[in-house]
């Protein structure tokens, strides 16, 4: 944690640096086995500014190889398998109507409720940085909301210090144990929102405003902070960015907050975007 003058210091830099828009995310690249340094170093800018980036593309080549070779270009390399990746760690978003991806919402064209990925995962399997690569947008919809979750550690602070201290108890928001796809149960996971590294003191969140099958620390000041942060996410003149995927376009960021719209395919214009999730959080950011 840090002591309070280093605290203000850092949220004055978040706040003076954070974009005004989403096209402040972006830099273009040559694909995603050709990024120049300079564009590599602007990717590493933002993430380290804005815990994000979207990078576009000018070779539209991609699949799931060519994915993890460019998250491995920014240090990511320890992937989070889950019962829905293939062997190499990446998954494939699209619309699934039949098998273990037909009973998840990431796999439908349903609109997707604010979170960060892996929410639901055991502390020594948190979810640090994602890259999400849009191979085909849908017909329309698909949109993605974000948000820096340190602007959110942020502005929940300014609002009342207790909502951080709420928001950091061991027991504040629960997964239920769940089936997995071997015939297994996923344990429980019960933890904090709000956690920081306890080498580089990185802050970390763990969150999804899902409202089945999890629970919450019932106390009035996590419920204060719970709404709270649902008001700053629904504020449409907050600092939530949007930002619709294009194909050869993607997201790579340490796991900030985001949401999806829902969307509906043409007969030959099938979402498909690729998914990696890492243990490692974005080099030098």
């Amino acid at each position: 944690m840090m002591n309070e003058a280093s605290y203000q210091q850092w949220r004055t830099y978040k706040l003076d640096n954070y974009p005004r828009n989403s096209g402040d995310l972006v830099v273009d690249v040559g694909g995603l086995l050709d990024v120049s340094e300079p564009a590599r170093a602007a990717i590493l800018a933002r993430c380290k500014r804005f815990n994000m980036a979207v990078y576009r593309c000018r070779n539209q080549f991609s699949d799931r190889a060519a994915v993890g070779t460019f998250a491995a270009s920014f240090g990511l390399t320890r992937f989070d398998h889950h019962m829905c990746t293939h062997a190499d760690g990446v998954s494939e978003l699209s619309v699934a109507v039949e098998g273990t991806r037909s009973d998840y919402v990431p796999y439908s064209n349903r609109g997707l409720s604010w979170h960060t990925d892996g929410y639901y995962n055991a502390k020594s399997r948190q979810v640090r940085s994602i890259v999400l690569h849009c191979a085909q947008t849908a017909a329309t919809g698909g949109e993605n909301a974000l948000l820096d979750f340190e602007i959110a550690y942020i502005l929940l602070r300014d609002e009342n210090p207790d909502f951080i201290t709420a928001l950091e108890h061991p027991e504040c928001m629960t997964i239920p144990a769940n089936p997995d796809a071997e015939g297994g149960t996923r344990p429980a996971a019960c933890g904090p929102v709000f956690t920081h590294d306890a080498d580089s003191g990185a802050l970390h969140m763990r969150f999804s405003a899902r409202k089945k099958n999890i629970h919450w620390r019932d106390d009035r000041v996590t419920r204060q902070a719970r709404q709270f942060l649902a008001e700053l996410l629904a504020d449409e003149s907050g600092p939530v960015l949007r930002y619709r995927l294009q194909p050869g376009e993607g997201l790579i960021s340490n796991n900030v907050l985001h949401n999806r719209t829902a969307f509906a395919d043409g007969p030959e214009q099938q979402r498909l975007l690729y998914r990696a999730r890492f243990f490692d959080r974005i080099e030098s950011s």
